[in-house]
């Protein structure tokens, strides 16, 4: 027995600071599942070790990490049992002796219990508004909600707030065709909103590259999209917007319209509010007109092409603060939670992955809100396992 329970406290923390292989993750998995005792030794281990890392600067975590470790290894075996239990038992105090003060003193004091009742990564934060402004010299600039100040892009633009300018005067020599192209990157757990020099509105959701010139000087105003974002196109008949996304090409003149052509999911997607556009599949130069409240889905594999009715409230929500999930399998629910709060979700069986959820979450809000939500429609359990959830049906 008590070599059982030597061996289990050992795997735990091996797990913890990822010194377990894959097969011996599984086991441990098992083990796990097999009661609620289980599931409890298992999370309290767990959640010291974060409250110890969280107390912790960035660097100090990384140093206490590696001396753990390294004492770890050198332990004597005789005595292996009562150094891992001493380290378990006295976390607490390593963490008041080396936090980062007062704040977390008065944290930790007020309840106990409120500071274990979740674990690191049920406890990710939303996203937040931040992007990346690249021009194809190179040369980048970071935005976010404090970006206030008017920035010198080129020698054509200027950007002021979250908003392009063409500067008055062009340099001499140059062409009324030639366009400078830039790339507006929004990553993981961003999103972001522009206006184009034309006076277009765009919303960018996370995990997107919108590249666009810095004005528009062609007959046709053109933009090339990957990820997700939402529209709102300036009316200019004598210049058509046009959203190039790889498969597919959007072509309108002055409308309001989401688009969504994700790298890593199978469909590209566009859906119509105001307005009036054309959808065209690249692969077979097909043409789709839609009208307000249709949706296209085009199949990336095999270019089939769906049409289907969306209630026009709905259309673009998730830049409105909300996820809108609409008859929507979990497989595709969790990319979406992956893309916002940066996790990582694993999948415990091929039935959960097709079960599917309807509903309204608020996105400024931990996951754990999130998960709550979801949990309490569907008969899934969601665990964290400190480098992933995984996902169960109970």
């Amino acid at each position: 027995m008590k070599e059982d329970t030597d061996q289990r406290i050992e795997k735990i923390l091996a797990f913890y600071f990822g010194e377990m292989g894959e097969d011996e993750k599984r086991e441990l998995e098992a083990w796990v599942n097999e009661s609620k005792e289980n599931k409890a030794e298992f999370q309290r281990i767990v959640r010291v070790c974060q409250r110890l890392r969280l107390t912790l600067a960035e660097e100090q975590a990384v140093r206490m990490e590696e001396h753990l470790l390294e004492r770890y290894r050198q332990m004597d075996q005789n005595r292996r049992r009562q150094r891992i239990l001493r380290f378990v038992s006295y976390a607490a105090v390593l963490i008041l002796c080396l936090g980062i003060g007062w704040v977390y003193y008065l944290r930790l004091a007020s309840s106990d219990s409120e500071v274990l009742k979740s674990v690191y990564l049920l406890e990710a934060k939303p996203g937040e508004k931040v992007a990346l402004l690249r021009l194809d010299s190179g040369k980048e600039w970071v935005l976010n909600e404090q970006q206030k100040q008017k920035l010198e892009i080129d020698e054509n633009a200027v950007l002021k707030g979250d908003s392009i300018f063409l500067k008055e005067e062009s340099p001499a020599g140059r062409t009324t065709d030639e366009e400078e192209y830039y790339t507006l990157v929004v990553p993981k757990g961003g999103e972001y909103n522009l206006t184009l020099a034309d006076g277009t509105h765009v919303w960018l959701n996370s995990d997107t590259e919108l590249k666009f010139p810095s004005g528009f000087k062609k007959n046709v105003r053109e933009v090339y999209l990957k990820g997700e974002a939402f529209f709102e196109v300036t009316s200019d008949s004598l210049h058509p917007f046009v959203v190039r996304t790889g498969e597919a090409n959007i072509r309108v003149l002055g409308t309001s319209f989401n688009v969504m052509n994700y790298m890593d999911e199978q469909q590209v997607e566009v859906a119509l509010q105001h307005g009036k556009v054309e959808f065209t599949a690249t692969q077979t130069q097909q043409v789709y007109p839609l009208t307000p409240g249709k949706m296209i889905s085009l199949n990336k594999e095999n270019a089939e092409v769906v049409l289907t009715e969306k209630d026009t409230d709905l259309i673009g929500i998730w830049r409105t603060g909300f996820f809108y999930f609409e008859d929507m399998s979990m497989e595709e629910l969790v990319m979406k939670l992956e893309r916002w709060y940066q996790v990582k979700f694993v999948f415990a069986s091929e039935e959960v992955k097709q079960l599917r959820f309807t509903g309204a979450i608020k996105k400024y809000r931990e996951l754990s809100y999130a998960l709550n939500i979801i949990a309490k429609t569907k008969d899934i359990e969601f665990m964290d396992f400190g480098d992933e959830i995984r996902i169960y049906q109970k």
